[in-house]
């Protein structure tokens, strides 16, 4: 065993006491390979999930190949960076399981940098050979007097206690024993911060008690554009510290008596100040970065927008801090791809954001997210950036995007919890974090669909829950197709309208390609003898070029993906001159399918392409995909399968309309708001009254708990 955490959780939540143990080999950590038990009060364990390796290492540490010191120079050269990176800490040595087999690797954690906008990932580099052999961003975005959800739900702004300052005069900043809260300002500051570096903004707090003890700042009037786009404007920072301080109070009630980190650190009105640029660029964003060292970076960012700002919103506070408490709840969290035999999945993403998404709804009871930066923002389409009360299924939906993907499971949770009582709600809300506990890094969506139904049945036994409401909570997945959901769309609108898929990039781990996100099954109507693949290709979150493939199976069974562990040069990959190594290594991952056409597309006009095969039977049935030859991630979008007599016949070039991609529950992205552009939409009227937000103040005072004074805001 490497390592043993375990969270201070409630014996009502979790029947007694979890651990989260870390297993080992010969020494070092394997990561990906855990046990989660839960300890009774009678000293007796269960396990509630685990994961060992299938194999035994081919290496030992002490066989490894690599130096530590190789190891930034490698990460440098296999993600084209021109300076070695900033490591937070030296490289260490571990097994990762690939395929279920313990790879010896270098893991290696690079600093937070904030732009273009906040990465911090971790990348694994092999001992024996030095390829990068995988990469995880740790940085999570929301794509998403206080006012006590945000200025556009609830416009009067309350007053309200602080649970973790205790003070009696001025001067003191936001910090309490949980939380620490900063600003970020346009000026260089006295004592520079470590997160600092060139072109960001400074972090400084700025809020400080009165002689009262108390923190008052002037509250915003969001309806006033200037309101919205202040720089480093001392509400933000309040709100952030107070909201936080909401989340982690309800979140003990709940049972959860930690966060992920000891002390988090938040950082509002997160901007930047480009060298080439006379303005400030701002950040269209909020960030959870799993950084719980406050000498090394903030836990959270909350970005001040060109129409917004993030921190004013208390939805996409508590989305945040939600990730936290995955990263808290889980074995190894949740973040890891699934490669299944019918597509790449990215489903273990996209139920951490729709679990972080559930969190704000424990505390909020209403299924949008973000009304506030979703009716203030011209770069959001709707009065909210997601809501639960959607229609969204597995696979219609699906295209390969984290925040895209889980919606059909947070749909699917919101349509039961709104239908019980208040106790039933909370019963709901452990059935949850129970089934958190057992989740594995690469959890797919059937898995813990699976997971939440087996711990509703448990508080059946328990009293909480009813098998009524267990009934409702099986139909609920089961009518968004969480139960069984093969990657493949079926529906023939839906696969001549266009579909969207986000390709993974190839890299150093996996030959020849990453399969696609889904496959679109294609039925050769009467009449027809041909089938014709037209979509748009466009580079996500870079100019770089990128290179896609049409993989085609003729016949009505979809691809189906195998994979297996190899040394580089087992098979021969192209232009290897055949030698070998005297004892290779298998650490790559061989991807191996029975598609029988790939087809290579022509450019139409600027990311429109096409791909046609003919020589097809009138009836005859084929499964379409796409796959990413570049080592750039892809976005595919309006992707349609149809006949060439399907055609426009006025010769409209289809694959040149602005029309057809899916929303994916996440924000535009950064090159598509230019610095300082957009107005902001306040054309409706805040909910709640005639008066905007700006008027005068209906101020709620709350008791103090007792013998404890806490430090008042007004919210």
């Amino acid at each position: 065993m490497a390592a043993t955490r375990s969270p201070r959780l409630s014996p009502a939540l979790v029947g007694g006491r979890i651990e989260q143990r870390e297993l080992g080999l010969h020494g070092v950590p394997v990561r990906g390979a855990y046990e989660t038990v839960r300890i009774a009060p009678d000293g007796s364990t269960e396990r509630l999930a685990a994961i060992y390796p299938e194999a035994a290492p081919q290496l030992r540490p002490s066989e490894a190949r690599i130096s530590a010191a190789a190891v930034p120079g490698l990460v440098a050269a296999a993600r084209g960076m021109a300076d070695e990176p900033e490591l937070e800490a030296p490289p260490e040595l571990v097994y990762i399981l690939v395929l279920g087999q313990p790879v010896l690797a270098w893991e290696t954690q690079l600093a937070l940098r904030w732009l273009p906008e906040p990465s911090r990932p971790t990348v694994w580099v092999s001992a024996a050979t030095g390829r990068l052999l995988r990469e995880e961003e740790q940085v999570r975005s929301s794509r998403a007097r206080i006012f006590p959800q945000n200025p556009s739900n609830t416009p009067e702004a309350v007053e309200v206690e602080l649970y973790d300052i205790h003070v009696e005069d001025a001067g003191h900043p936001l910090v309490g024993s949980r939380i620490q809260a900063f600003n970020c300002v346009g000026e260089e500051t006295e004592e520079v911060s470590p997160w600092w570096s060139e072109e960001e903004c400074w972090p400084l707090q700025t809020v400080f008690s009165n002689e009262d003890g108390d923190y008052f700042v002037h509250v915003p009037n969001v309806v006033l554009v200037e309101d919205n786009v202040a720089l480093s404007d001392p509400y933000a920072e309040l709100s952030m510290y107070a909201h936080g301080e909401i989340f982690l109070e309800a979140m003990k009630a709940r049972g959860i008596e930690q966060f992920k980190c000891e002390l988090s650190s938040m950082l509002a009105n997160v901007h930047s100040y480009p060298a080439d640029s006379p303005d400030p660029s701002p950040l269209n964003n909020a960030y959870y970065t799993n950084q719980c060292d406050p000498e090394r970076g903030p836990t959270m960012m909350f970005g001040q927008g060109s129409d917004v700002d993030f921190g004013y919103d208390a939805d996409v506070i508590y989305h945040e801090l939600g990730h936290g408490m995955v990263a808290l709840l889980t074995p190894d969290n949740l973040g890891g791809r699934r490669l299944r035999e019918d597509a790449a999945l990215v489903d273990a993403g996209a139920i951490n954001e729709a679990v972080a998404d559930y969190f704000s709804v424990m505390l909020t009871d209403e299924p949008h997210l973000a009304d506030y930066v979703g009716r203030f923002w011209s770069g959001s389409g709707e009065p909210y950036i997601r809501n639960a009360e959607n229609d969204k299924t597995c696979p219609s939906d699906s295209i390969g995007q984290v925040h895209n993907d889980g919606e059909p499971f947070m749909a699917a949770m919101w349509a039961t919890r709104k239908r019980l009582d208040d106790g039933g709600k909370d019963a709901l809300d452990q059935v949850l974090l129970r089934a958190l506990m057992r989740m594995p890094r690469d959890c797919t969506l059937e898995e813990a669909s699976a997971l939440v139904l087996e711990e509703a049945e448990l508080a059946v036994l328990r009293s909480t829950l009813h098998d009524v409401d267990v009934d409702l909570l099986r139909r609920s997945f089961d009518a968004r197709g969480l139960l069984d959901c093969p990657r493949v769309v079926t529906d023939p609108e839906l696969v001549r309208s266009g579909k969207t898929m986000f390709l993974r990039r190839f890299d150093d781990a996996v030959y020849p390609y990453y399969p696609g996100p889904l496959q679109l099954r294609y039925e050769v109507p009467p009449g027809a003898d041909d089938m014709v693949v037209r979509f748009r290709l466009r580079p996500r979150g870079s100019d770089d070029p990128v290179e896609a493939r049409v993989l085609v199976k003729r016949g009505d069974a979809p691809i189906h993906w195998e994979y297996q562990l190899v040394a580089v040069d087992d098979p021969p990959l192209e232009g290897d001159d055949g030698g070998s190594q005297d004892d290779p290594v298998r650490e790559l991952v061989l991807v191996e399918g029975d598609w029988d056409v790939e087809l290579t597309p022509q450019e139409l006009t600027e990311q429109g392409y096409e791909a046609r095969l003919g020589g097809l039977e009138p009836g005859e049935v084929l499964h379409v995909t796409l796959v990413d030859l570049a080592r750039t991630e892809a976005i595919a979008s309006e992707v349609k399968v149809h006949a060439s007599t399907e055609l426009p016949d006025d010769g409209e070039d289809e694959t040149d309309t602005g029309g057809g991609e899916a929303s994916t529950g996440e924000l535009p992205a950064l090159d598509e708001v230019p610095p300082g552009g957009g107005q902001a939409g306040c054309a409706c009227r805040a909910e709640g009254g005639s008066r905007g937000p700006g008027g005068a103040l209906g101020l709620a005072v709350l008791v103090a708990a007792a013998g404890r004074r806490r430090r008042r805001w007004a919210r």
